[in-house]
């Protein structure tokens, strides 16, 4: 019965997960916490998700990812729901035990990437990480990656987490640019239908229909 509970709420917990940021739990961890994550300088919302991937191949001077790997660990970003409001990022390692549920994950040294998933847009953004990492009172300014190379029990602290260009947008295209309407249309102009009386609109014909004449006799 114990067991039973505990996968019926972590089935809860995942069911809104974005389906790039699945991944598995590994025996080997460790936890990037970021102070302010933000998207176009706002604070992102709180049913957005923000997660960490391996990179398959660096440039070469691992400065840019050419290769997305899979990814490691991801949070909804609810900074109601974390210790001072800090959120911490789960990096998952390679557990080295012969397992395929982490293979390809994080080993010690090798550099992370994050990525932000904005729901309002069902786009999944690249991010620049703060320059400053502090792990144990040490600070680490030499930038990312340098400062953020990954490690069992490592308890990394950055400043902020900034999303910078679209990775994936709502059609799955990778570099693409749309993004979904306010009526939750991708790529769609919005809503169609204004009431002339109110000048309010609607995305439906039915909900015109409904509310428009409503409005205009109030």
């Amino acid at each position: 019965m114990r067991n039973s509970i505990i996968a019926l709420l972590l089935s809860v917990l995942t069911a809104d997960r974005p389906a790039l940021f699945e991944y598995n739990q590994s025996t080997v961890q460790a936890f990037y916490f970021f102070k302010d994550v933000t998207l176009n300088g706002e604070n992102i919302a709180v049913d957005d998700w923000v997660a960490t991937f391996n990179c398959n191949k660096w440039n070469s001077d691992s400065t840019s990812c050419l290769e997305v790997g899979p990814c490691v660990g991801a949070r909804q970003w609810d900074t109601r729901t974390c210790g001072g409001g800090v959120c911490d990022l789960p990096a998952m390692g390679d557990g080295e035990d012969g397992t395929e549920k982490t293979k390809g994950y994080l080993k010690t040294g090798e550099y992370p990437l994050f990525m932000i998933y904005d729901k309002s847009a069902g786009v999944y953004y690249s991010t620049t990480p703060g320059d400053e990492v502090t792990e144990q009172s040490q600070t680490c300014r030499n930038g990312y990656p340098y400062c953020y190379g990954w490690k069992n029990f490592g308890f990394m602290f950055v400043p902020t987490l900034a999303a910078d260009s679209i990775y994936s947008d709502c059609t799955g295209l990778i570099g693409g640019k749309s993004k979904l309407d306010a009526c939750g249309i991708c790529g769609g102009g919005g809503p169609q239908f204004i009431c002339e009386s109110t000048g309010k609109t609607f995305c439906s014909e039915y909900e015109y229909n409904q509310k428009c004449s409503g409005e205009a006799g109030e």
